[in-house]
């Protein structure tokens, strides 16, 4: 008879594993970052906001955690270039990068070269730029996990946010790619697909008018007729980056109470 398989109660734990995540320190990013060493990870934050990354590695590490911030503006290649030699220079291996980082980008075609390039760069470029670069250290990791924020605005219209959601669509079809140029080497790339979460960043672009839309009119979109959490965009993070999701690639999985089905 065959003997039956044990199950492994430790299956998500990240344990022994270092995960870079870009935009760490607030919203969904600040949630995954507490998960992530909550499941025995050294968390390396890279945010734009150096105080709230602080602030979070300092929650990480009351709570009994490892974690690192760094200051990084994503838009300045030079401290970018600069950023990823240190990087690479300290660190032996990467078991997890987490292109989280991202922006709305212009509403609807009140776009102009300037600002089109400004969301392309942290929603694509950025993305591409890093898996590329820090590839060699991935390869040294036994299970490595490529996780890269795209949206719902990817896969189906959402009116008002055209730049937003080129760029989302264009972050998946790298995903897809890259994901079968490295599949053979047991690297993994997938994407999340965040509906409707909130968080400090939607709150502030429906207060701002930006999407000319309510809390309440986002949430009455919603199948579940509720908006998601950061927690709970952060749980598939989680996921991807463990060995529980080892035979998964190549994927843009939807989180959003089944506005896309």
């Amino acid at each position: 008879m065959t003997e039956p398989k044990t199950l492994h109660a430790d299956v998500l734990s990240l344990r022994g594993k270092t995960a870079l995540i870009t935009g760490g320190a607030s919203g969904m990013g600040h949630a995954s970052s507490l998960l992530f060493a909550a499941h025995g990870a050294h968390v390396i934050i890279a945010d734009r906001n150096g105080g709230a990354a602080t602030e979070t590695v300092d929650e990480i590490k009351r709570a009994g955690g490892s974690a690192e911030a760094h200051t990084l503006d994503l838009l300045d290649q030079g401290a970018v270039e600069a950023f990823l030699e240190t990087f690479c220079r300290e660190h032996d291996a990467l078991d997890v990068l987490f292109n989280h980082a991202g922006l709305p980008g212009p509403p609807g075609l009140e776009f102009d070269r300037e600002s089109w390039s400004t969301c392309m760069t942290i929603n694509v470029w950025v993305p591409m730029f890093l898996t590329k670069r820090l590839l060699p250290l991935l390869r040294k990791a036994p299970s490595a996990s490529v996780i890269c924020t795209s949206s719902i605005a990817a896969l189906m219209p959402v009116a008002h946010l055209p730049t937003y959601s080129a760029s989302k669509a264009a972050l998946i079809q790298f995903v897809k790619s890259v994901a079968m140029m490295v599949a053979p080497e047991g690297i993994r790339v997938n994407a999340i697909c965040p509906g409707a979460t909130d968080t400090p960043a939607l709150r502030r672009d429906l207060g701002d008018g930006t999407l000319k839309v309510t809390i309440e009119m986002v949430a009455a979109s919603v199948p579940m007729r509720r908006l998601g959490t950061s927690d709970e965009m952060a749980n598939m993070a989680l996921f991807l980056a463990s060995d529980a999701s080892r035979f998964m690639t190549g994927v843009a999985i939807p989180i959003d109470g089944g506005a896309s089905a």
